[in-house]
């Protein structure tokens, strides 16, 4: 069965940015990622995006995204979660199967695009992915296709996320300026006008193997 993953984004008031990264580090992702089909998660801050922060868990398959241990957990948050997302601004989240992936590793900043459109979307955005991260200094990257069931949001319907992740900024800006053309994106089929950030890698975080 195709991976998966769990997105999110938000911004934070300043007065709760330090709270919110320690919480976010120390007991969120770390929860998360303990959970059965859960892989690894990656955190990422702007360095030119809307939202502020955005984070990618990848998971074995959207019905990890469903596991009634999952949901129990989102249902029952401890005091801290809900002090801490209490205060979320402009958030997120989408659920959704990898149509994509393209390299191996991973990189210390990260290129997002989220768009929404029809069926059409899929195969261009895969040329688009494959063609960046053949750009030297990339990494790799995925595009995932949002499934509305397993978010639980309508509101997804049609989104994709592409995420190309390498070494530094320069690459991940030539890459937008040469292969995300205003136009090309209409062309393929997309409803609206794409959200397109250029995010540092904060943290990541990968699930402890069991004996």
């Amino acid at each position: 069965m195709t991976d998966a993953a769990l997105v999110t984004y938000m911004d934070i008031p300043d007065a709760m940015e330090d709270e919110y990264n320690d919480w976010y580090t120390n007991e969120h992702v770390a929860e998360r990622v303990d959970l059965a089909g859960f892989w690894s998660a990656f955190r990422y801050v702007a360095i030119d995006a809307q939202p502020k922060y955005f984070a990618w868990y990848e998971t074995r398959d959207l019905n990890a995204l469903t596991d009634p241990t999952y949901k129990a957990i989102l249902a029952d948050q401890s005091d801290w979660s809900k002090r801490v997302m209490g205060e979320f601004q402009n958030f997120g989240r989408m659920c959704g199967e990898r149509i994509a992936r393209v390299g191996r590793g991973h990189g210390g900043v990260c290129l997002a695009v989220r768009v929404k459109g029809g069926p059409g979307l899929d195969p261009w955005l895969t040329d688009v992915l494959t063609a960046m991260a053949a750009m030297p200094r990339a990494t790799g990257g995925s595009v995932w296709r949002a499934d509305v069931d397993a978010t639980g949001d309508a509101n997804v319907e049609g989104l994709r996320l592409l995420v190309l992740e390498a070494l530094d900024e320069r690459t991940i800006r030539e890459a937008a300026a040469t292969h995300l053309l205003p136009n090309a994106f209409g062309a393929a089929g997309a409803t609206e006008q794409p959200n397109i950030g250029f995010y540092r890698l904060i943290s990541s975080m990968q699930k402890i193997p069991r004996d």
